[in-house]
């Protein structure tokens, strides 16, 4: 179910709302939310809950396993029991397909024989939406209770919450269970400030995705479709276009889900910080998409050995961590790519910034969203010729073009929010008077009467 949808705003969010204030024992309202979200989550396929159900148990399991063994190597044994588990679910849904394809047509250069059955077979895998953030998610908890950093959870029911809380379910952010445990234990009791300030969030994240995102990709996609056409004013435009529309789509649904969130007395972590204002590549990476950010780095970069051994092992640590990302959004070589980009970024400014080069502020914010730009461009499109193309027609070799002039008011419309308003979960909401409130209500108005439901959260697909 998307939260840019009919179903979710005039039906099932306001019945969920209803029903959590309506039962006054949190016991209560616990299985009320949790059984609202695996409905939420079985509105696209019927047999999804049945995946996250098992991955629930899995994590679940293994976290009370972790609390019995006292054992040093036995502790390792579950451990990686427990992570070969949840990553096995994963592997085979979002990964079984393009290992087989690669596989079958390295089969078939090398000895002219393919593996076609296998092929057909995998072909007919469908991923679960949200099933890398759950899985990320559940991995956090056995780890962190495996290294002593949180307790094992004996009730199923706060567990089962966590996974499953339908605000942050589909794509992210991703919550540690350590935070969200002790919020679960409190009974909420109506705060009008707060359930205020949650509508707001939602409603500007609402704003973000249908009046931002999806106007400025209903006007790249076009282009994009046919990269070879494109001149080079057309193709700088669709890649800031996309530049943008991934940004409000993301940070719009994020804003969504901690709106979402609030509304029931749960914080969630923020997962944006105007990241386009970074001045290099490290600090992107800790404005853009930070729960992602901080879990690949404690749960892979300094389990590799991080920057203690050395600076070639820390820039193939850096270069492994961000390859891994890349994969993580989804099984092609350009997610790969875009990923090694970011890690090659990542040395690069490592190794200059030893030099004591000094760039003046706005030069260095406009370099990294330049490069930024480019590899957005490796993450869009998902075959090596469109690749190719979106970058010759960004070089000239297409010739000049002419500019979109449709897609320019809302070019300059974005990068007035990005680069001037600051990010909504930093606004006070308590301060706003009448005035503020009612603007927001006539733009959240404005996006109900345009949802297009055919518009995914880009990150939907993750």
């Amino acid at each position: 179910m998307l939260f840019n949808s009919y179903p979710f705003l005039g039906v099932f969010l306001p019945i969920v709302l209803a029903g959590f204030f309506v039962l006054r024992r949190q016991t209560a309202r616990l299985v009320w939310i949790v059984v609202a979200s695996y409905v939420f989550y079985g509105y696209a396929k019927d047999w999804f809950p049945a995946l996250m159900a098992g991955s629930t148990v899995i994590s679940f399991t293994t976290g009370l396993a972790l609390a019995r063994v006292t054992d040093p190597r036995r502790r390792r044994s579950v451990l990686a029991t427990g992570i070969a588990g949840a990553l096995g679910l994963l592997v085979y849904f979002k990964y079984a397909q393009f290992a087989a394809g690669n596989a079958s047509s390295f089969l078939s250069v090398v000895t002219g024989r393919g593996l076609p059955s296998l092929k057909a077979f995998t072909e007919g895998i469908a991923l679960p939406v949200g099933i890398s953030f759950y899985t990320f998610e559940a991995i956090s908890y056995m780890v962190d209770v495996f290294r002593g950093d949180a307790e094992a959870e004996r009730n199923p029911l706060r567990y089962a919450f966590f996974i499953s809380f339908f605000p942050h379910l589909i794509a992210g952010p991703i919550v540690r269970y350590r935070k969200l445990e002790p919020q679960l234990r409190r009974f909420y009791r109506l705060d009008s400030e707060l359930l205020l300030s949650g509508l707001l969030l939602f409603s500007l994240g609402l704003a973000k995705k249908v009046l931002v995102a999806d106007q400025i990709g209903r006007r790249i996609d076009p282009l994009l479709a046919h990269p070879g056409s494109m001149g080079v004013w057309q193709g700088w435009a669709a890649a800031l276009g996309y530049a943008f529309q991934i940004y409000f789509d993301f940070a719009g649904y994020c804003d969504m889900a901690l709106g979402l969130a609030r509304m029931v007395g749960i914080e969630l972590p923020w997962n944006f910080d105007r990241p386009y204002r970074a001045r290099n590549p490290r600090e992107f990476w800790r404005r853009w998409n930070v729960t992602l950010s901080q879990w690949l780095r404690d749960y892979v970069y300094i389990p590799l050995g991080g920057n203690r051994r050395g600076d070639l092992r820390r820039d193939g640590n850096l270069l492994a961590t961000m390859g891994i990302g890349g994969l993580w959004h989804g099984a092609s070589f350009t997610f790969l790519a875009w990923g090694l980009w970011h890690g090659m970024l990542l040395v690069g400014h490592r190794r200059l910034s030893r030099l004591g080069l000094r760039v003046p502020g706005p030069i260095a914010v406009a370099l990294t969203f330049f490069l930024v730009t480019i590899a957005f461009v490796f993450f869009r499109m998902h075959d090596a010729h469109g690749l190719a193309e979106v970058l010759l027609s960004m070089a000239g070799a297409h010739g000049v073009g002419s500019l979109p002039r449709d897609l320019v008011p809302f070019l300059l419309l974005a990068a007035g929010l990005t680069f001037a308003v600051p990010e909504e979960w930093r606004w006070s909401f308590q301060r706003w008077g009448v005035w503020r409130t009612a603007a927001v209500g006539l733009v959240t108005g404005l996006a109900v009467v345009l949802v297009n439901e055919t518009q995914r959260f880009i990150y939907f697909k993750f």
